[in-house]
C-alpha cells in the first residue's frame, strides 16, 4: 500500500459524506463534478497517482456500476475513459 492510498480513501469518503449532506437550492451539473475530479487527478504528482491508482480505479468502477441505469451516456463514456487512462498508465484493474 502506498503512502497516499489511505489518505485518498479518507478524502474520498469525507468528500462523499460532505456532498451527501450538503443542502442545495440549485444542483450543479454532473459533468462539472466529473470535470473537477478529472482535473484534480491530472494535477496530482506522479508518485501520488501511482499510490492511489488502484483505489481511484476502483472508485471509478463503482461509480460506473452504481450509475449503470442513471448516468447519461456522455458521462459514462467520460468516466470509462478516465478509468482506462488510469489502467493504461498504472495497470490497475478494479
Amino acid at each position: 500500500m502506498g503512502q497516499y492510498e489511505e489518505l485518498f480513501k479518507f478524502a474520498a469518503k469525507a468528500g462523499s459524506l460532505e456532498g451527501y449532506t450538503f443542502e442545495r437550492e440549485k444542483y450543479e451539473s454532473l459533468s462539472n463534478w466529473v470535470d473537477n475530479l478529472d482535473g484534480m487527478y491530472v494535477s496530482l504528482a506522479g508518485d501520488v497517482k501511482k499510490d492511489i491508482a488502484r483505489t481511484y480505479r476502483g472508485v471509478l468502477s463503482r461509480i460506473l456500476e452504481s450509475g449503470r441505469g442513471s448516468l447519461e451516456p456522455s458521462i459514462r463514456v467520460r468516466l470509462e475513459g478516465m478509468a482506462a487512462e488510469v489502467e493504461k498508465e498504472f495497470g490497475h484493474g478494479p
